[in-house]
């Protein structure tokens, strides 16, 4: 009797379990792909300190940029932008079709072409704070995957152990009653 009231209370568990991970898969479907490209390993910390690297040796802007858009397979957007700012166009317009991921390098560089002023520091800066951004969105992921492998393992443990575990000390304790 016991062992059919256990029964159900486990393929309860697993029907709820069920239609929560069907509604959690419906709604993934609704993300916005930005969740994807931020997942991609962009080399945005290695163009930041390349490009601190360029203009601490005296390279011209222009040339740096074209430099990284050569040499740099996922960057090959600033080579249109060198090109751009070389026909004397304006900064926001040269920048206006290069990746969201090339936003820190163009805020640096941006400094440094208005200004004038030694803008190695500022990349080295925002390459360090890109680091810390991504260091602390992989911890929040693995916790976010610690607490999601919770539900699972539970399911599928928790019914094992019952029934390899307790119903055979149930079973061994009956006809001692």
């Amino acid at each position: 009797m016991t062992f059919l009231a256990l029964c159900c209370a486990v393929a309860a568990v697993l029907l709820v379990f069920s239609s929560y991970e069907r509604r959690r898969g419906a709604l993934s479907l609704k993300r916005p792909q930005t969740q994807i490209t931020d997942i991609q390993n962009q080399p945005v910390e290695l163009i930041l300190d390349v490009s601190a690297s360029l203009l601490d040796s005296g390279m011209p802007i222009k040339e740096i940029l074209d430099t990284l858009g050569r040499c740099v397979p996922q960057s090959a957007q600033l080579c249109t932008v060198a090109r751009c700012l070389e026909m004397n166009m304006e900064w926001d317009k040269a920048w206006h079709s290069s990746p969201d991921w090339l936003r820190p390098l163009e805020k640096a560089l941006r400094f440094a072409h208005v200004t004038g002023a030694p803008a190695a520091s500022l990349l080295r800066n925002a390459a360090a704070l890109q680091r810390r951004e991504r260091s602390q969105k992989v911890a929040r992921l693995g916790a976010q995957f610690g607490t999601r492998l919770v539900l699972p393992l539970g399911a599928c443990a928790l019914p094992a152990f019952i029934a390899l575990g307790v119903v055979p000390l149930i079973i061994a304790l009956l006809p001692g009653l």
